[in-house]
């Protein structure tokens, strides 16, 4: 009898020492198992956000610099990052936004800085333009004008000012336009023999040239001009032509007893250097004859 009560007790001390293998499911062990899960899951989250911000960077850097790299007509102050802004609410409409024919370009490099500001107009009876659907329509209309009439390889003029007060990108600042080279060729987008241009378009014109001067693009010193001070044409319009003689740069250069304008930086006495490429030859004259017949024969600028 003794000796069964010994063997139960062994059997029983044997069976407590195989549970002891066994952790035990306390509820402070419980919690600590909670603390690792929860610790896991944190780092797996804290490593999910820093990838998620190192891509975010990446990509903010890439994007500043294909920015840097674009080129850019003008600083942009405008809330806009597709147009930019001269200020005062001059929106800059590039030849995009406005419809230009593709891969067309002038056939010159103009250089900088530019010493002379041609002032044009369109004529023909035109009136001003008033939005940017408008003068949209009338840019494209200029252009293919340009090439299918005047066999111009692109619109003439760098610069157009609509009545809306915005800027029209031409041929830009790095191509000449189509009267002479060393110029900036601006023009108002009007009739100005029949209209007044008004004070949005001469707001646009100082806040462009103004940036061309900041930005090295004109001389310090340079000149203002208008069309007919260049050669027989009644552009940019009597109207536009009597302010024009009231600017601080204007310069009464090609006036009677005045020296050609661009005479000292030699320019040809008559502004025309694509027109007279196109002039039709006439047997047994000169090349200033004929340029001469042909500028004669035009009395718009664009």
């Amino acid at each position: 009898m003794f000796n069964k009560f010994i063997m139960l007790i062994i059997i029983s001390d044997g069976n407590n020492n195989q549970n002891n293998l066994l952790l035990p499911n306390t509820a402070k062990e419980m919690q600590y198992e909670r603390y690792i899960v929860y610790g896991v899951i944190l780092l797996f989250v804290v490593a999910g956000l820093l990838v998620v911000f190192f891509y975010v960077y990446q990509t903010y850097q890439a994007n500043q610099t294909a920015r840097a790299n674009e080129e850019i007509l003008f600083g942009n102050n405008f809330i806009s990052k597709s147009i930019p802004n001269l200020g005062n609410g001059h929106m800059i409409i590039d030849r995009s936004n406005w419809g230009a024919q593709q891969n067309i370009r002038g056939p010159y490099d103009l250089t900088h800085p530019i010493p002379y500001v041609l002032i044009t107009h369109v004529g023909v009876h035109a009136k001003n333009c008033t939005n940017v659907h408008m003068c949209s329509i009338k840019m494209r209309t200029l252009q293919d004008a340009a090439i299918a009439e005047k066999s111009l390889r692109d619109i003439p003029s760098n610069f157009y000012l609509g009545g809306d007060g915005n800027v029209y990108v031409g041929r830009g600042w790095d191509t000449a336009n189509a009267y002479a080279n060393k110029s900036l060729a601006v023009c108002f987008m009007g009739d100005y023999g029949r209209y007044e241009p008004n004070k949005l378009q001469f707001s646009a014109l100082d806040h462009l040239l103004t940036y061309g001067e900041k930005n090295d693009l004109l001389t310090k010193d340079y000149k203002i001009v208008a069309h007919r001070q260049t050669q027989t044409t009644r552009s940019p319009g009597i109207m536009l032509y009597e302010k024009i003689t009231q600017l601080s740069r204007w310069n009464p250069c090609g006036l009677p007893e005045k020296e050609k304008c661009g005479h000292e930086i030699g320019l040809p006495e008559i502004w025309r250097q694509e027109y007279i490429l196109q002039a039709t030859t006439v047997p047994g004259a000169t090349t200033t004859e004929v340029s001469s017949t042909t500028s004669a024969k035009s009395e718009t600028s664009d």
